[in-house]
């Protein structure tokens, strides 16, 4: 049996790709699983989770170090810098069709819909904020979803998980900080790099333009420590997180991870999606609370305190549900 890891996605995605892109059906991890142990299972679910947690680890362990630690020049350097770069270098070089990138997008921009308005109806009969929808609904589908999907399901997941990410990243820069701070600007989603390098990767594709070798590596090379880095800060902003009324936390932890799977399930079956595209989808849904979430808090005067609670209970959960995700999605 090959490691997903290790296979070759590119030629496995061309000889199982179906024409309608609205099946979206993908090679299928499953297809090279049939005779595989349980136990072989867990040890490849392990290995895909480990590299992320190791890194993790590495930040948590330098934070309790004392060492220094620049978060907010080392968001601004990614999401400026590596983020546009990585995902311009992905969408531009992906084995995946355009077509079947934009029922991803499609997948995407579906869920954050359905997930905030099942998010304001739960708080406001909770009498809690409303504007915390945005925290319910925002996972950490970059730092953490990016390489689970990458590390499950090979170059196809990473483009496939970008697609979903990017269209998250985009509403959280704009809709979700308009909805923190009250306002109903537009701006910060025109002036994203993101943005940018969204549609400059799709006009690319959708041209057929063939990409300068020296401009595709050095996009590639500005992608390259994005995941990496943002796996460590994770750890180091994780490390820094408290818990507060931790029953209280631990209940709105079981319902965002409940309303993350219902919806994720719910857009699947609408858009019948199969294979590696399911599997993405459900992956990046599910994904514990963003740390960005803490970040815009702080900024615009929200519970900070609820979120940093949220945020460190679902990664903690994390741990013992994604692999059983996992271990479902690749059986």
């Amino acid at each position: 049996m090959r490691s997903c890891l290790f296979s070759d996605w590119p030629g496995d995605f061309a000889r199982s790709y179906f024409c309608n892109p609205f099946q979206a059906h993908l090679y299928s991890p499953a297809d090279e699983r049939a005779d595989v142990s349980m136990f072989d299972l867990v040890v490849q679910i392990l290995t895909i989770l480990a590299p992320a947690a190791i890194l993790a680890c590495i930040g948590v362990a330098w934070a309790l170090s004392g060492n220094e630690y620049p978060i907010q020049f080392i968001t601004n350097l990614i999401t400026n810098v590596g983020m546009p770069a990585l995902l311009f270098h992905t969408l531009t070089n992906s084995p995946v069709e355009l077509a079947s990138l934009g029922i991803m997008f499609l997948a995407s921009l579906l869920v954050q819909i359905i997930a905030v308005a099942g998010a304001i109806v739960l708080l406001k009969n909770a009498g809690k904020d409303w504007h915390l929808c945005v925290a319910l609904v925002m996972g950490n589908t970059g730092n953490l979803g990016l390489p689970i999907c990458y590390f499950a399901f090979g170059d196809v997941g990473l483009a496939y998980g970008m697609a979903y990410f990017s269209v998250q990243c985009v509403l959280m820069f704009s809709i979700g900080e308009a909805i923190l701070s009250g306002s109903s600007s537009v701006l910060p989603a025109l002036k994203s790099p993101i943005l940018h390098s969204l549609w400059l990767a799709a006009l690319v594709n959708y041209l057929g333009f063939e990409m300068p070798g020296f401009l595709s590596d050095t996009t590639k090379l500005l992608g390259q420590f994005v995941i990496p880095i943002m796996l460590i800060t994770l750890g180091v902003s994780l490390a820094n997180l408290k818990v507060n009324n931790l029953s209280s936390t631990l209940k709105w932890s079981l319902i965002r991870t409940a309303l993350a799977l219902a919806t994720a399930y719910f857009v699947v079956i609408l858009l019948g999606l199969e294979g590696v595209a399911k599997g993405v989808v459900i992956l990046e849904t599910v994904m514990p609370v963003a740390v960005f979430n803490f970040l815009l808090a702080v900024r615009h005067n929200r519970d900070s305190v609820e979120i940093s609670g949220l945020i460190l209970v679902t990664h903690l959960s994390a741990i013992f549900y994604l692999p059983i995700l996992l271990a479902l999605l690749l059986a």
